[in-house]
């Protein structure tokens, strides 16, 4: 099969989105489908080559990698649609079997250029977010072969459900993680020792962007209700106002972003791994549905705290595989974690459950059930 990916973002990038995308090309490849990543030729920027995007992601160079020129504005809303048009008429693009997208006017273009079959993955509950949009996929899946949709939750496709668009056109696929990064496993001592952190504290950690949208403030207000617990926050971009003020706060370390294969020591540190309790990301922001973050933390073995939202309760249950609390309430949130962190033997046992139900979520596992559900797609085109 072979198979145009085509995104119209700059890589490389510190962007989740870029991080997902990189590692299913990477595993689609490993899966041996012919992959070109197809992307926009940025003025005055050198086009990575597959070896730089394997180096920084820490994925194999399994795939090709092909640069687009023409017009493109810095304007995000004139340069998306001027890539799309660009992209639907090249070449590389109309011989593939298959355009693998998440730029939904990309995938828009390609339909009205008469391109290939075209797979679009997204995270957003669009008919939620934007109910117009209803009416666009309602026509781009009206052609039974020719589009098809993967979905990075069951709660973003119960969205396109109630919006009265067919199942069978549609994949769930959470995201995954990579087996190679998490080696060699690393105990609390081992991690801690390699990374300069206190052995005698309780240490609960974060990763992701470092911003006052994903709840971190909150966390900022937990952390100085329990000055007795080292919080780590990875991946800081700048200085915003969540490190400004956990520069006063002697248990907060904030730590730079670090690339992926750095990441597995520091949540092998952890005592608790956090995703800060609130339903902001989700339901106000709307650009985190099941965070990406999620899947490396199951797979790393420690106990994950988080809120009680419909996204992560498709795959963590609270007592079995997780510890979690009802969003915004951070007078229950703080005593939640100080329950948990005070009971090492409960951490534990979430923490093995959260590893044990990680095996098989592997972004080539995932690859493999894309490219059988694409299958179709090919044979009727």
């Amino acid at each position: 099969m072979r198979i145009a990916y085509v995104f119209d973002h700059r890589l490389p990038s510190t962007g989740a989105d870029t991080e997902q995308l990189v590692h299913m090309v990477a595993a689609l490849g490993e899966a041996g489908a012919d992959v070109e990543l197809v992307l926009p030729r940025i003025p005055g920027r050198q086009v990575p080559s597959p070896d730089d995007l394997a180096a920084y992601y820490g994925v194999p160079p399994s795939f090709r990698v092909r640069a687009l020129p023409g017009p493109f504005p810095t304007v995000r809303a004139l340069e998306k649609p001027g890539f799309a048009a660009v992209g639907a008429l090249a070449r590389a693009v109309r011989t593939a079997d298959l355009v693998y997208t998440r730029n939904l006017p990309t995938a828009v273009a390609v339909r009205l250029a008469g391109g290939p079959p075209v797979l679009f993955e997204t995270y957003r509950p669009w008919p939620d977010q934007y109910p117009a949009s209803r009416w666009l996929f309602r026509g781009l899946l009206r052609a039974r072969g020719s589009f098809r949709m993967v979905l990075h939750s069951h709660y973003a496709m119960e969205r396109f459900l109630r919006a009265g668009l067919p199942a069978d056109r549609m994949l769930v696929a959470h995201n995954g993680w990579d087996p190679r990064k998490f080696e060699p496993r690393l105990s609390k001592h081992e991690a801690r020792t390699r990374l300069g952190l206190p052995m005698d504290r309780p240490l609960v950690v974060y990763t992701g962007r470092i911003t006052p949208k994903k709840g971190l403030l909150g966390v900022l207000d937990m952390a100085r209700r329990l000055p007795h617990v080292t919080f780590l926050l990875v991946g800081s971009e700048g200085e915003g106002s969540v490190e400004r003020e956990a520069r006063s706060m002697p248990n907060v370390r904030v730590e730079g972003w670090t690339d992926l294969a750095s990441l597995p020591p520091y949540l092998y540190a952890a005592d608790v791994l956090l995703i800060p309790p609130t339903a902001a990301p989700l339901s106000k922001v709307g650009n985190t549905v099941l965070p990406i973050k999620t899947f490396p933390y199951m797979a790393s073995g420690r106990a994950i705290f988080g809120p009680r939202s419909p996204d992560l309760a498709e795959i963590l249950r609270h007592g079995d595989n997780a510890f979690l609390v009802e969003p915004d309430d951070w007078d229950a949130a703080t005593a939640g974690l100080r329950s948990l962190l005070e009971d090492p033997e409960t951490a534990e046992r979430l923490g093995r459950r959260a590893r044990a139900d990680a095996e098989g979520g592997t972004w080539q596992a995932r690859a493999q059930r894309v490219l059988d559900f694409a299958a179709p797609m090919i044979r009727t085109a």
